[in-house]
């Protein structure tokens, strides 16, 4: 049973993640995750499963990705023909995605934590990398895309990279999905990550129906994961709103520091458990 400080924590970790994924289009997960792991194992209970934890994630992930796809949609900064590609290479990778992760059972288990903890070192590198090359940052030009039409096998390849990123490890695919985007389609940063929004959605709709479906074989409650999600999606949705509104209007080089000091003691933290 969660006590009264976890249930707060957990639903300001649900405004942090929302606000940070619909700012940063890095899909909030990235985020809420190992805040979700280290406030409930925080608790003196039992630690907290890594298919409980995916199994509620996805489900976050529809919830944020649509509020922030609302407020993306408004700005028109959606590119229909590069999502397109993107969402129905994303959803087949999903399920197989899914399909991997349930291959980590017993002891292995833990390996979930530890690809989760070398994810976040990627996009710490990503970040990093983003932050000393400002071209990467720059939305002023008309247009959404820096260079000529996206190449429809890139932009596959990569809905295939974020859909196994969401079925594995439950992440929203932003982290993986934005820089993909700016560095080998050239879109521009707020195109790239409203793209990823709405790929976010398709790509966690199948693969939480199949996560939820078979948690039975790893021994876990299907009840927990609707615990954690009632906690965190609410916060999280107005969350995802407010960061999608400011996207659009303020420089996000601070919280893009701060968020690369978060990156590097979590990615820690998940690597040495």
């Amino acid at each position: 049973m969660l006590e009264g400080w976890q249930v707060a924590l957990l639903l300001a970790t649900g405004l942090l993640g929302g606000t940070a994924g619909g700012f940063l289009g890095i899909g909030g997960t990235i985020i809420v995750l190992p805040l979700l792991k280290l406030i409930w194992d925080a608790g003196g209970g039992a630690p907290l499963d890594p298919h409980t934890a995916i199994a509620a994630t996805l489900v976050l992930n529809v919830c944020v990705g649509t509020s922030a796809t609302i407020g993306h949609w408004r700005a028109g900064r959606i590119m229909r023909g590069v999502v397109k590609v993107l969402v129905p290479c994303s959803i087949g990778a999903s399920i197989i995605g899914v399909w991997v992760g349930n291959l980590f059972v017993g002891g292995a288990e833990a390996w979930l934590w530890r690809l989760f903890g070398l994810l976040m070192a990627y996009v710490l590198g990503m970040n990093l990398y983003r932050l000393f090359r400002p071209e990467l940052a720059v939305d002023a030009d008309p247009g959404d895309a820096a260079g000529p039409p996206p190449s429809p096998w890139a932009v596959g390849a990569i809905g295939v990279a974020v859909g196994l990123g969401s079925g594995l490890l439950g992440i929203g695919g932003g982290a993986i999905a934005v820089p993909a985007q700016q560095l080998f389609l050239r879109l521009r940063l707020r195109a790239a990550i409203a793209n990823s929004a709405v790929t976010v959605i398709f790509a966690s709709m199948p693969a939480a129906v199949i996560k939820h479906a078979t948690l039975g074989l790893h021994g876990v409650s299907h009840v927990t994961p609707w615990i954690i999600v009632g906690l965190l999606a609410p916060p999280a949705m107005v969350g995802a709103l407010v960061g999608s509104h400011l996207t659009h209007r303020v420089s996000r080089v601070w919280l893009r520091l701060v968020f690369i000091g978060f990156l590097g003691w979590t990615a820690y933290k998940m690597l040495t458990m």
